[in-house]
């Protein structure tokens, strides 16, 4: 009698540690960083606009690749609305939200650049233009996707080369989440 009682006691304990042991709401996959050099610039740089010919360079380049693909021959206008200078990356990733309540990527830190910002890139007038944005919002049990040409995380004022292979650390702060620990891989 005492085994039963113990053992049904035991698939009990198993069970309510099971409810209890769901992984996290948020969650981060394929987290990358695009590969810069300490010369890799935006120029500008002081809370200006810097415009850049894209038939000679494409805005990916001026960048460090950063937001791929627009080619042509009219001038892009990005507000850079940022104080920091030097060299730029970006980090992306796809962020996940299996709860039943909506959160936000509020902001984002890594101890290899000066300043670290949420931006967003939008089409205006034919003038592509990158901004910072207050936060990333993920719906719930939906997700967001940071690609390039669209929301990513900047690096500005790079303080190391950042190779293919090398892993760059990024701390991001959520909303409801807390914060989340992720280790990027530098790709081109």
């Amino acid at each position: 009698m005492q085994k039963r009682r113990l053992l049904g006691l035991l698939v009990l304990g198993l069970l309510l540690s099971a409810c209890g042991a769901q992984g996290p709401a948020v969650s981060v996959r394929d987290p990358w960083v695009r590969a810069a050099t300490m010369g890799d610039t935006m120029g500008g740089g002081h809370g200006g606009a810097t415009s850049i010919t894209t038939g000679t360079m494409t805005m990916g380049d001026a960048h460090g690749g950063a937001h791929g693909g627009a080619t042509g021959t009219t001038t892009a206008t990005m507000e850079m609305g940022h104080g920091g200078g030097g060299a730029v990356s970006a980090a992306y990733f796809t962020i996940a939200n299996s709860s039943g309540t909506a959160d936000a990527l509020v902001r984002a830190a890594s101890d290899v650049a000066e300043t670290v910002e949420l931006h967003t890139v939008e089409m205006q007038n034919d003038v592509m233009q990158m901004r910072p944005v207050n936060q990333i919002d993920i719906p719930a049990r939906g997700e967001v996707e940071l690609k390039p040409g669209g929301f990513h995380v900047m690096l500005i004022g790079l303080k190391r080369d950042l190779k293919v292979g090398d892993t760059v650390n990024l701390t991001l702060t959520l909303q409801n989440a807390g914060t989340l620990n992720v280790a990027a891989t530098v790709r081109q």
